[in-house]
């Protein structure tokens, strides 16, 4: 049995769609295992008996969140493939477990799995270095290809969707359920099969996030000197928005930390940090110090965070990038 661990954004999905290109499995023999974008403690939804004789491949989540997990499924699991780009304080080695981790600020998972594969899919990982909003990365990625201005700004959009549907509290706030989406995309070689067929789950996103994005009009601004600060209201349409309005943020405000605060059934904060794009650094260290925080230099999050902490947060941001 192979069983495929995978975060639900673009950069999770995608990295998947390469692997499976080149190392295809029957889908009787494959389990799918994933969730919304900070549902990052996947590991934990594998049973020992799960595990008994498994491949498993791991994308695109914590190491530090899982690796009580790991350490339990190595045990019984034939090996485990484990590619990610988040902070990694808590490393183990073992025979069995095959590490490919870099923290590097312009790397994401999906170009560490191309690169594990010679860059045989790399089209689909340039999707996803957009889709992580690191743009100019992609950029150098799509030159290497000799892409076309047309093909970079499609890639780039399908990236941003793809990763704009990860973004919820829960997999009823998503257009698809991600195990769903990475089924759809695997049914085309290349990205721009799918961005040509019009009935594609493509242009359902694109359809959703413009409505989605409608609603921001209404909401403000909070400018601070070193920070911009956002709060959304705790609706679906708000929910899916998150993501893909901070990288937005951060592209526009190059200078500037980025907090988006999105509210919460129980009242607390889902809290999205960026780092300045021209300093993108320390976002993982400043939202560690939160309980549920976590994430990578450029871009981080706090998963609950308590309206009595707000202030705080905002205050420790400020002083980090008072620079």
């Amino acid at each position: 049995m192979h069983i495929d661990i995978f975060n639900g954004d673009a950069d999770g999905i995608l990295s998947l769609v390469q692997l499976r290109k080149a190392f295809s499995v029957e889908q009787s023999n494959q389990k799918l295992i994933t969730g919304v974008k900070r549902d990052i403690d996947l590991c934990k939804k594998v049973s020992d008996l799960q595990a008994q004789g498994s491949e498993i491949t791991v994308l695109d989540i914590s190491f530090d969140k899982n690796v009580e997990d790991i350490k339990r499924l190595l045990q019984s699991a034939k090996q485990i493939n484990y590619f990610d780009h988040h902070k990694a304080d808590k490393l183990i080695s073992h025979p069995k477990l095959n590490l490919k981790i870099d923290l590097t600020v312009d790397v994401c998972t999906a170009l560490l799995v191309s690169e594990s594969l010679n860059n045989e899919h790399h089209l689909w990982a340039i999707a996803a270095v957009y889709g992580d909003n690191l743009f100019q990365k992609a950029e150098l990625e799509a030159d290497k290809l000799n892409l076309s201005p047309k093909q970079k700004d499609q890639l780039k959009e399908f990236g941003i969707l793809i990763n704009y549907n990860g973004y919820g509290s829960s997999i009823d706030d998503l257009h698809y359920q991600p195990e769903d989406l990475y089924r759809e995309l695997m049914k085309c070689d290349t990205p721009f099969e799918i961005i040509a067929d019009k009935k594609s789950c493509f242009y359902v996103l694109k359809k959703g996030f413009e409505k989605d994005n409608e609603n921001l009009e209404k909401l403000g601004i909070q400018e601070l000197e070193y920070v911009n600060f956002v709060e959304l209201p705790n609706e679906p349409w708000a929910r899916r928005i998150s993501g893909t309005l901070g990288n937005d943020l951060a592209n526009r405000y190059r200078d500037k930390a980025i907090i988006v605060a999105t509210q919460k059934e129980n009242g607390n904060y889902l809290i999205s940090l960026r780092a300045p794009k021209n300093n993108p650094k320390g976002a993982s260290e400043i939202c560690s110090q939160f309980s549920n925080g976590g994430g990578r230099e450029a871009a981080a999050g706090v998963n609950d965070l308590l309206p009595s902490e707000l202030t705080d947060f905002i205050k420790k941001v400020q002083s980090f990038y008072n620079y």
